[in-house]
């Protein structure tokens, strides 16, 4: 699914030198480290510009930003982003998108509230993580390997094909292990990590 929420906020962190030789992390930057879900393709599918983000600027700083056509055109670029880094920092962070500014996913949101402690978060993202690697190991047994692309497109994709195609008895049996992946990481990721917007009290 694409961004239409914001994307990250302190997530894929540029870390900051807190005294000579060692570096200040906090337990919010901690988590984001071990989680990277909001950039790696897993929770979005891409990211859309808003007003005020340098279009020209992020291209140049090697995002693969996209314009639709029509009157008004709107950038995009897909996930995984090109900009997340194997540590999960993020490589562009000082220039990145008000979308990728402004996010904050359900977890990081508990922890940051009080109502969850960083342990009970980090546990989350983990079990997030491990349900998106099934995923992904499921996609690689069935031969996608364009890990290039976000989960939800790579599964969509694996759907039309065996919906197409005849599949022997084991690739059958594997896409059903891989629909199951599919459906566990959406609840966790629904219940979990994506966040809706405040809603306008009633009068």
């Amino acid at each position: 699914m694409t961004r239409s929420r914001p994307a990250s906020g302190p997530a894929g962190l540029a870390l900051r030198p807190a005294a000579a030789g060692c570096w200040s992390v906090t337990s919010s930057e901690q988590l984001c480290l071990a989680c990277g879900l909001c950039c790696d393709g897993t929770l979005f599918d891409g990211v859309q510009l808003e007003p005020g983000d340098d279009v020209r600027r992020l291209k140049s700083l090697g995002l693969p930003v996209t314009l639709s056509r029509g009157r008004n055109p709107v950038g995009r670029f897909p996930q995984p982003c090109k900009a997340l880094c194997a540590d999960r920092t993020c490589r562009l962070y000082a220039d990145r998108p008000r979308q990728c500014r402004i996010f904050e996913c359900g977890v990081f949101k508990e922890m940051q509230a009080g109502r969850t402690d960083p342990a009970a978060a980090l546990r989350q993202v983990k079990k997030a993580r491990r349900l998106a690697d099934r995923v992904r190991k499921l996609l690689l047994q069935l031969g996608d390997t364009d890990e290039q692309r976000a989960l939800g497109e790579r599964f969509f994709r694996m759907q039309c094909r065996m919906e197409e195609q005849p599949a022997d008895p084991a690739a059958l049996a594997t896409f059903a292990d891989l629909s199951l992946a599919v459906h566990r990481l959406k609840l966790l990721a629904h219940d979990k990590f994506y966040t809706r917007p405040p809603q306008p009290s009633a009068k």
